[in-house]
């Protein structure tokens, strides 16, 4: 168990505040923020590399620790073999079985073409498997990694993960990785911490903190595009000028209402739902992603955004300007005070 105890940090302007934290032995736990959380500086305090100006890091034997930068830090002065080999080489250990695990590991991480290649010569996907078989190398019970698939395409980030995935359940290693991906902390996480501003704000199972966020602005940082704000009274949020949308609070002078785009139903006409939010409204764009399809819709001059699949659509045959109902429940609506 690695637990972290009134962990605080002061630099310059900025400061990491008193954070308690518990990660488990074995865990893949995914420290996740937006940029300038505080996520790099507190993987750093829990390697120590960096030390706490007050508070307690235990649980963590730097021996049997690797460490896996964002820009992978390879040896630009050694050729591939001699990285991977590095670790075990201060180790004492002899030419022939660092030889062998060597070999082993550069055939395991498909990299084994490349032993005798300058680093500088590699691509980024080249530098980051030979960035973890140098970590792994040295059989760690502890791996950290910082934002490690940041630099790689779609479809390499995605091999990444598969191979994270594979490496944490054969190696049954702890696991520690910053990440302002929150699609791959869903892909990968036993549980997670949210960051921000320095602050730990919500810890849990990553499907548990993205359907229950913490505030407006976790809720912002985790993809939720429909957003609202306005005065409550009797369960009923009026936001803009005419617009009421039932939601679970009670009277409330201003607060903020979040909604996934996929608790949003759009139909041409009435659904039978026992939902209690029905809006009629005016489709005014359609955008294409990568595995779905995003509408936009206007209701009393407020803009609603919805997932649906290209089937759908298509079984639809939605286009802009088309007149729509959006249909969700009381209990797909988030609010918070603050």
């Amino acid at each position: 168990m690695i637990r972290l105890e009134k962990v605080s940090k002061k630099l310059a302007d900025f400061s990491i505040h008193e954070i308690d934290l518990e990660i488990r032995q074995g865990e893949y736990f995914v420290i996740m923020g937006p940029s300038g959380a505080g996520k790099t500086l507190l993987l750093e305090m829990i390697a120590g590399l960096v030390k706490s100006d007050s508070g307690n890091v235990t649980g963590v034997d730097s021996r049997s620790m690797g460490f896996i930068y964002q820009d992978y830090m390879l040896f630009p002065h050694l050729n591939v073999f001699a990285n991977i080999a590095f670790g075990l080489r201060i180790r004492g250990k002899g030419k022939e079985e660092i030889g062998k695990q060597v070999r082993e590991l550069a055939l395991e991480l498909h990299v084994q073409h490349l032993l005798r290649r300058d680093v500088r010569t590699l691509s980024g996907g080249e530098k980051q498997r030979v960035a973890i078989a140098r970590a792994l190398a040295i059989h760690p019970r502890l791996l950290i990694l910082d934002e490690p698939t940041a630099a790689l395409d779609r479809a390499n980030r995605i091999r990444t993960r598969k191979m994270f995935m594979e490496l944490h359940r054969r190696t049954g290693a702890t696991f520690i990785q910053v990440t302002h991906d929150f699609e791959e902390a869903l892909s990968l996480a036993d549980r997670v911490a949210l960051m921000m501003n320095g602050e730990l704000i919500q810890t849990g199972r990553p499907d548990l903190v993205l359907g229950s966020p913490a505030s407006r602005e976790v809720a912002d940082f985790m993809g939720y595009r429909n957003l609202f704000c306005g005065p409550v009274r009797d369960g009923r949020m009026r936001v803009g000028n005419t617009l009421d949308l039932e939601v679970p609070l009670g009277d409330s002078e201003f607060a903020y209402a979040a909604l996934r785009s996929d608790d949003v139903l759009i139909s041409r006409t009435q659904l039978d739902s026992s939902a209690r939010n029905r809006l009629r409204g005016r489709i005014t764009t359609i955008m294409q992603h990568a595995s779905l399809v995003e509408v936009l819709a206007e209701v009393d001059g407020v803009e609603f955004s919805v997932d649906i699949t290209r089937k759908s659509r298509e079984e639809m045959e939605l286009k802009p300007e088309d007149s729509v109902i959006l249909t969700f429940k009381v209990s797909s609506v988030r609010c918070f005070e603050h």
